[in-house]
């Protein structure tokens, strides 16, 4: 079960379900950023098998967008070329292994929609490099 966790070090919060978690976490040698569905812990526990530490977070410059794509609904998420100091909101899920990043890549990835592309995302005073997909 998830817990919150402050750090101090980086004014964040952030959730996991490990106990004693510390600032470890953020030198993870992946994270996702994600800003529909996927924000979702009871989601993205069912599609990994395991609960991933995750934080609020925050892109510049982009937006969500909903498109219509052969006939569906498609949400995205695209650079705001109108307001580049824009911020989307989100979650990253932090410090995962590649068998997770497959599987998130398998659903944001499939029907050739979007890219995977590394983005900066803000975690309370925090810059932290994170995988994102956005509209190709």
């Amino acid at each position: 079960m998830y817990r919150p966790v402050y750090s101090d070090e980086y004014s964040a919060l952030y959730f996991s379900s490990e106990p004693g978690s510390s600032d470890d976490v953020f030198s993870g040698p992946c994270n996702v950023f994600v800003c529909g569905a996927l924000q979702s812990p009871a989601r993205m526990v069912s599609l990994l098998g395991l609960e991933p530490a995750f934080a609020p977070a925050a892109a510049s410059g982009y937006r969500r967008s909903v498109e219509s794509i052969d006939g569906r609904d498609i949400p995205l998420m695209v650079p705001d070329e109108n307001d580049p100091r824009s911020l989307l909101t989100g979650v990253v899920w932090l410090d995962l292994a590649k068998a997770s990043l497959d599987r998130i890549e398998s659903l944001e990835l499939d029907g050739g929609y979007r890219r995977r592309i590394s983005i900066e995302a803000r975690i309370g005073e925090l810059d932290l490099t994170a995988y994102t997909y956005v509209r190709k």
